[in-house]
């Protein structure tokens, strides 16, 4: 099993300079890729294979990229991959080629789950955790359960019966959403440290009583997993926004209660502290 996670820096890097980089601490050139900035290194029954690529104009029109660039504080000009194979202990691996690759670059992490990391975010993740450096906290205990009960809260969109989940799915996709990290169906959003996980209920779900806004049940619902860090509500309320301009539909609060769409924007209006909670 293998897994990727990158830096990226905001200079050109020579891709010979990331290989040399790789030598030096004990890692030798991939045999199966006999070019500059391809490396590994191997150590304890781990491995991590390293390449270098620029970051072109054409990628500035993805979300991650644009990402990368609000982290550095100017445009990304070079990635480098770095593909995990064996746990933990490639994960050391990793972070000793990132910091090595800190002290003579400025350059932020992508980890695991496509979250961008500075490096005092990242020596501080080394500082308190036996392992699992490229992960963010909430993926440090992976039960669904203790995510809702610590760390999310859900909202609920109530859609007709005939606007099928997908359709949501591709509308967050189309505002940079990815595939839920944890390999589960749906898609996330994150902008910085917001995060939104979306993710559908059961077809025909009739959980709330006959409503003018969307005809008569059963009604199609998508979960709104809102996490708990700075700026995740307002991103679901982006979120509510952008379906509400495709379909009509209700909002079931955080204790599912319902709202409007224009209850939603009202409780932003007056900067509540729990948009979905009035």
């Amino acid at each position: 099993m293998s897994a990727n996670v990158h830096f990226v820096s905001s200079e050109v890097v020579d891709p010979a300079a990331v290989q040399a980089l790789v030598v030096s601490l004990g890692g030798g050139h991939d045999p199966a890729h006999d070019e500059p900035g391809e490396a590994t290194l191997v150590r304890d029954g781990a491995g991590v294979n390293v390449s270098t690529r620029g970051v072109a104009e054409a990628d500035r029109k993805h979300a991650h990229v644009a990402a990368w660039d609000r982290a550095l504080g100017s445009p990304a000009r070079t990635r480098v991959t770095i593909e995990l194979i064996g746990g933990d202990p490639a994960q050391w691996l990793a972070a000793e080629i990132v910091l090595a690759a800190a002290d003579r670059w400025h350059l932020v992490i992508d980890d695991l789950a496509d979250e961008v990391v500075t490096v005092p975010d990242f020596e501080r993740r080394l500082a308190r955790r036996q392992g699992g450096f490229f992960l963010p906290d909430d993926r440090l205990d992976p039960s669904p359960a203790a995510r809702r009960r610590h760390r999310t809260k859900d909202a609920t969109l109530l859609l007709p019966g005939d606007v099928p989940a997908e359709g949501v799915f591709g509308l967050v996709r189309s505002l940079g959403g990815r595939p839920v990290p944890d390999g589960h169906a749906g898609v996330a959003l994150s902008r910085g440290t917001a995060r939104v996980w979306v993710h559908a209920r059961p077809p025909g779900f009739a959980g709330v009583p006959p409503q003018d806004v969307l005809g008569a049940p059963p009604y199609n619902a998508v979960v709104l997993e809102v996490f708990e860090a700075d700026g995740s509500q307002l991103l679901a309320v982006e979120l509510v926004e952008a379906a509400a301009v495709h379909w009509p539909l209700l909002v079931q609060g955080f204790r599912e209660q319902l709202m409007t769409v224009d209850d939603v924007r009202a409780r932003v209006a007056m900067d509540a502290d729990d948009v979905f909670d009035p």
